[in-house]
């Protein structure tokens, strides 16, 4: 496709920017330096807090995924921090057991995902929450029709677990401070180009960057665009539109914070259109 509609000279961005597409519609937003170093701090402290987990989340072997291959992640410098890749949801469909359209007609529930299961899962949960509402106050800004299907569909996943006794799942809902449905925490690992398959189109993924790292950029290879990417910077897009991938030197963790749309299908809340600029 590139080949065929070629885009015009890189540009590289190390200002707060909104990129949109022809159609007006907004698929990228860049905010360096959001992050304040109080919570950046508190971020560095929860991942290394989670060094059981992410040590264990590393594969290899036939049929492993890039994200999760040990030979994409690197030692920490300082020897604190351990690599890997973990996925945290207080309440989601395990992979393969994700119903389709609604309503949901396939007999699975979601459930508490492994990484929070057992006693210190609130404690994994609590340990993210600043963050988790500084990135839900970034979406009601960027999107405030997705923030709000978001929040409509914790309310009714929370009423659903009441209802049908899932105690876990409800426990874990009340401590969990994001509108984002999953979060994912990824710790010194290469990021090739990629687009994610799962993302909506519609929606945003929210990438919050921090360490101890330099020569940080993001290029958006299909917007010819790169970003300056260093700690503290958030970056929101549409993780299916837009392929994407980092490159930088050092100890760097991400906290990504994403939405799965099977669960606004489970509770039957309906897909938000794309996010536009007011005019």
């Amino acid at each position: 496709m590139l080949q065929k509609f070629p885009h015009g000279p890189e540009r590289l961005l190390e200002k707060p920017s909104v990129i949109l597409d022809s159609a007006g519609r907004i698929i990228v937003w860049y905010l360096p330096n959001a992050i304040s170093l109080w919570i950046q701090t508190e971020m560095a402290d929860a991942t290394i807090g989670m060094g059981s987990l992410l040590k264990n989340s590393m594969t290899g072997g036939p049929g492993t995924q890039w994200r999760t291959f040990t030979g994409n992640f690197h030692n920490s410098d300082s020897h604190q921090l351990t690599p890997g890749c973990i996925n945290l949801a207080p309440c989601w469909f395990q992979q393969g057991r994700e119903p389709h359209g609604f309503p949901p007609a396939d007999g699975f529930t979601p459930e508490v995902s492994a990484t929070l299961k057992g006693e210190g899962g609130p404690e994994v949960i609590k340990s993210m929450q600043r963050s988790a509402l500084l990135a839900s106050a970034a979406l009601r800004v960027m999107h405030p029709r997705l923030y709000w299907a978001s929040v409509a569909t914790q309310i009714k996943l929370g009423r659903w677990a009441v209802e049908h006794g899932f105690i876990d799942i409800y426990t874990r809902l009340q401590f969990w401070a994001s509108v984002f449905n999953c979060a994912s925490v990824i710790s010194n690992r290469e990021c090739p180009l990629h687009r994610d398959s799962r993302s909506t189109p519609e929606g945003f993924d929210v990438m919050s960057s921090i360490g101890h790292y330099c020569d940080g950029l993001m290029t958006l290879s299909n917007l010819g665009i790169r970003l300056r990417y260093n700690s503290g910077a958030m970056v929101a897009c549409s993780g299916r539109i837009v392929r994407h991938g980092v490159t930088y030197t050092g100890d760097r963790i991400v906290w990504a914070w994403f939405m799965r749309d099977t669960l606004h299908n489970f509770v039957g809340t309906p897909r938000p259109t794309y996010a536009t600029v007011c005019r």
